[in-house]
């Protein structure tokens, strides 16, 4: 299996047909060819939105233009929105799109289109409209080196061959992939994509992404892929997705004195891609993260640095 990569050219409608030629940054000489009758309407909304967000995100805007002008092209015949950046570029009216607006379109192709619009969204979105949790008071501790030993001993000790793959499903869905609860919860096997040189998992959620599978923790899912497409990745026996299900596994079967969260296993796994060097907005956008500051939380727990030699 592999992920279905959504065509360099695709768009909404008629935009389909739209081929960018202009440089990797420029926003100077796109014109959209596939919504030629909208494009002189629709073109100062669609460039002033791309030349902020390319210079912000760090996106390429030869990405973020066919895809801009889609969304702003259906936002404006379809929903009646004000050709205005700050009216269009909501994530309410995104999270439309992607689910109304784009049904002729793969679950990839919707998914790194709405990544992309929220992209734009949280680079456009005044910081008057932008929603901030209220951070705890300690972030929760990632797994030491032993801890994550102890984990894995505690799956292999598991007393059946079925217990045992979903305990180290659910690490590698965790440690490996940095996954929240419901989000591994409903995992399912047509979201996984194997390759003989990476496995990725689809995530279909309020921040869907495609998640690279930490190649120390991709075997559980190589095996996983046999099973049918529509089947639940851990515990394939289930036929409904509840939070509490995590917890019902680990009170049945090997107990184990170590805290086994998911919400561990994802600041371990920042903490793994913080160590590796893995850029920041990169890191970002795999998370389903919005802000630095959630890195920064985890960022405390790198080892310091070691002191510069004195000349």
């Amino acid at each position: 299996m592999g992920p279905e990569p959504p065509p360099a050219t695709e768009t909404h409608l008629d935009c389909r047909a739209d081929v960018p030629e202009l440089a990797k940054t420029s926003t100077a000489s796109y014109r959209s060819t596939g919504s030629a009758a909208y494009w002189d309407v629709v073109e100062p909304v669609v460039t002033a939105a791309v030349d902020r967000a390319a210079r912000v995100t760090g996106r390429p805007a030869r990405a973020l233009f066919p895809i801009a002008t889609a969304f702003v092209v259906w936002a404006w015949q379809t929903k009646a929105v004000e050709l205005a950046v700050p009216r269009m570029f909501r994530k309410q009216l995104v999270e439309e799109f992607a689910h109304r607006g784009m049904t002729e379109y793969s679950r990839g192709s919707r998914a790194t289109y709405r990544s992309a619009l929220n992209a734009m969204v949280s680079a456009l979105t005044p910081p008057s409209d932008a929603s901030f949790p209220i951070p705890r008071s300690e972030p929760t501790p990632p797994y030491s080196a032993s801890e994550i030993n102890a984990l894995l001993s505690w799956a292999n000790a598991q007393p059946s061959a079925s217990r045992r793959e979903d305990a180290r499903v659910l690490l590698t869905l965790g440690c490996g992939a940095g996954l929240a609860t419901r989000e591994l919860l409903s995992l399912r096997v047509e979201d996984v994509f194997v390759s003989p040189e990476s496995v990725q998992v689809m995530v279909w959620s309020d921040r869907p992404r495609l998640v690279p599978i930490l190649n120390e923790w991709d075997g559980p899912l190589r095996t996983a892929v046999d099973a049918p497409p529509h089947t639940l990745v851990f515990r394939p026996g289930r036929t409904t997705i509840r939070a509490a299900q995590v917890t019902d596994f680990l009170h049945r079967g090997h107990q184990t004195h170590l805290d086994v969260r998911p919400a561990r296993m994802r600041t371990t796994w920042i903490l793994a891609h913080l160590s590796a060097g893995t850029p920041p907005r990169d890191l970002l956008r795999i998370a389903g993260l919005e802000n630095l500051a959630a890195l920064d939380r985890v960022a405390r727990f790198l080892p310091p640095a070691p002191p510069m030699p004195v000349m």
